[in-house]
């Protein structure tokens, strides 16, 4: 009986990691898209610092080479997602300008929008809710930049909030807030290493002083402390990714 079943457990084993991958793969392209997209914003907001050109072009680099991946791990996954991502590709190049008055082209404004708004209802398909605590970091790290993605946006426009169209529902900041911190919480009780134990009180921290004006669209929150403490974030996860796969 046993040899029986021994060929279906394997094939199932098998699915089981294509599936996990490919979620890893979606995970690792929305990050990267989402901290481009930041970026890029900034390089507007500051007027053509060349910092943040860089940073895009590397992060847009990066959600690219996932994308490709990802296409290849699970082709299916990214059919209707392909032609939105060429669109973007055609723009890795561009470049703010003092005699655009370093502001964003609608077309590409639209363009981010509908994309993060598109790639990330996949996530939200695909997220397990008792995947281990690597993969809940990660998703941690993942809204933090998606919610900052969409206040980089909101802060470049001159109309603010007002030019969000009815039809962009699935990145709602303050559910998805509410719903970070009960992870952030949930992990923290789970967790016993110090080292990470103080790196989540220090997400927790930073978080709440950027939480107000990231999640409110708030065109008076200061745009380089944001910037500042969403990149701490991300770099206390990884560290404790790290910690965690060294225990």
């Amino acid at each position: 009986m046993p040899h029986i079943f021994r060929p279906f457990v394997i094939v199932v084993l098998i699915m089981l990691s294509h599936g996990a991958l490919a979620n890893s793969l979606l995970n690792q392209h929305v990050m990267a898209t989402s901290q481009a997209i930041s970026a890029f914003y900034m390089y507007s907001l500051t007027e053509g610092d060349e910092r943040y050109q860089a940073e895009y072009k590397k992060f847009l680099s990066q959600a690219h080479d996932h994308f490709q991946a990802l296409k290849k791990q699970a082709p299916k996954l990214v059919t209707e997602l392909e032609p939105l991502w060429a669109n973007i590709q055609k723009e890795k190049d561009y470049e703010i300008t003092a005699e655009s008055e370093f502001n964003v082209p609608s077309f590409m404004r639209i363009q981010y929008r509908n994309y993060l708004e598109n790639v990330y209802q996949l996530v939200g398909k695909t997220i397990i809710s008792d995947s281990n605590l690597v993969e809940q970091l990660t998703l941690i790290a993942l809204d933090v930049e998606v919610m900052a993605a969409r206040f980089f946006d909101v802060s470049n426009a001159t109309m603010g909030v007002f030019t969000l169209s009815s039809s962009l529902f699935e990145i709602d900041p303050q559910a998805m807030a509410a719903n970070m911190k009960q992870r952030l919480a949930k992990l923290q009780t789970q967790v016993n290493d110090k080292t990470i134990k103080k790196n989540l009180r220090s997400v927790s921290g930073k978080w709440q002083f950027i939480e107000g004006g990231v999640i409110n669209y708030n065109q008076e929150a200061a745009f380089l402390l944001v910037y500042y403490n969403k990149k701490k974030i991300n770099k206390l996860i990884v560290n404790s990714q790290k910690a965690l796969a060294a225990l």
